[in-house]
Order: C-alpha cells, then structure tokens, then sequence
C-alpha cells in the first residue's frame, strides 16, 4: 500500500529560497503534485528551491524524471534545486541510476539553507 504524498512550501527569506517538504511516495500517481508544486515557485519568482526528502519512502522513474526537470527549470530561471536530508530510499535511487551527482544534497535543511546564504554573499570566480 502506497502512502499519500503530501506536500508542504515554506517560504524562508533569509536565504530567499523556498522549502518543500515532500512526505509518502512520489510515482505516477503523485509525481503531478511535485511538478506543479516546483513550476508554481518558479513562475512565481522563486527558483531556488530546497527539497526536504527526509519523508519520501518511494520514489520511481516518474518521480525521478520531476526532480530532474524541476533542477532544469530552476536553474534556466536562474535558481537550482537542491535536495536534503534524503531518505535511504531515495540515495540508494539516485546512486543506482548514476544521478547522484545530478543534485546538490545536504544532510538536513537548516544545512542546505546556510549553504544557500552563503553562496549568495561569495564573490564569483
């Protein structure tokens, strides 16, 4: 039995990025809420985008292929999608289909939001 996915956006200004919290299973049937969710933020301005993934317990091809078009998005805007505290699940995923790499990943959000401040406040180069 699958469990329902459910969908959290927090806003955190400090590091002017948006959270969401991702819970149950992302699949065919699910995976639509996840996309609209991530399109939504970045028509609305807000393409930096942190995934808390600590609560995803599935996750198939379909949801792979919405994490991997919410980074292009994301980062065609000007922002990128960063994943945290991912779930054994998820990790063990991404590493059997090479996308490990694809994604930065953090240990947890608190993690992955001072990440995000401070990469705002170094210089390029």
């Amino acid at each position: 039995m699958s469990r329902e996915l459910s969908i959290d956006v927090d806003r955190q200004d400090h590091a002017d990025c948006a959270v969401i919290t991702v819970v149950g299973d992302i699949d065919h049937n699910s995976s639509e809420l996840l996309r609209e969710t991530i399109e939504r933020l970045v028509v609305g301005h807000r393409p930096r985008i942190v995934i808390d993934a600590e609560g995803i317990t599935f996750c198939d091809s379909t949801g792979l292929r919405v994490l991997l078009s919410g980074a292009r998005v994301a980062s065609e805007a000007g922002g990128w999608l960063r994943l945290a505290g991912i779930s054994d699940v998820l990790s063990r995923l991404l590493r059997m289909t090479d996308l490990s790499t694809w994604f930065p990943v953090d240990p947890d959000v608190t993690t992955a939001l001072d990440r995000a401040a401070r990469s705002d406040t170094q210089s390029p180069g």
